[in-house]
């Protein structure tokens, strides 16, 4: 990739300008088909998320199924509409460099979470992390997991590299799609979430626009979230 944000192998194929942009725009809604097919779903009166507890991925878990999902649409698209295959949203394996950014944003995200919550202490957990606590321990280690793969190509690789290959600037991409990612996690863990733990969501940008690696990029994720199996096994203990 040269310094501009453009594909240098494998690109796209050659298609009009009109046409990249709507087949590029058409695999961003897939891929954030978890963000509008369930309240699409519940205005037709099918509220998924009874199908899914009863399935046995109850509450946030249900994300589970919702990311994988998008994922499969996702992957189909770019086989058979775009004829491109993962490397084209930088899902290549990882260098030493990647893993050793990785880990050194890990701990600087993790050393401002820790120096937040002195400075800002929280009384009780929010509801959103309540409701993740409280489901059986394999099933967060799920959830980080998925989350953590699904959501890297869905929120980062596909949109990110898509959009920096039709406007040639990262910061574009960034700002068009880190409000998708953003916004929908304040809405289940609160405004303090930005300040708590927003700095994990910052260095996973900073990693995926710096090495542009998206196997690098889950690596972290996972690692940012893994924190919440801490509440997790503490409500089995207590």
């Amino acid at each position: 990739m040269n310094d501009s944000g453009h594909v240098s192998t494998k690109a796209a194929p050659s298609r009009p300008h009109a046409a990249r942009w709507a087949i590029a725009l058409l695999g961003i809604a897939l891929a954030w088909t978890p963000l509008w097919l369930p309240p699409a779903a519940r205005l037709v009166g099918w509220d998924a998320r009874e199908t899914l507890a009863d399935i046995g991925f109850p509450g946030p878990s249900g994300a589970i199924i919702w990311n994988a999902l998008a994922a499969a649409l996702l992957l189909a698209w770019m086989v058979l509409v775009e004829r491109r295959g993962l490397s084209s949203v930088r899902l290549v394996r990882p260098s030493g460099k990647d893993l050793e950014w990785a880990l050194i944003l890990f701990g600087a995200a993790m050393a401002w979470s820790w120096l937040a919550s002195l400075l800002w202490p929280q009384d009780a957990q929010d509801s959103g992390t309540a409701s993740i606590a409280a489901l059986p321990v394999l099933m967060v280690v799920a959830l980080i997991v998925s989350a953590a793969v699904f959501e890297e190509l869905l929120f980062r690789g596909y949109p990110l590299e898509r959009l920096i290959e039709l406007t040639g600037r990262r910061w574009v991409a960034v700002a068009a799609t880190m409000p998708f990612f953003v916004v929908p996690h304040l809405v289940v863990f609160g405004p303090m979430w930005l300040l708590l733990h927003g700095s994990g969501t910052l260095a996973i940008y900073a990693l995926y626009l710096w090495r542009r690696n998206l196997v690098a990029c889950m690596l972290l994720h996972a690692a940012v979230d893994a924190p919440i199996l801490i509440p997790t096994i503490a409500a089995r203990l207590g």
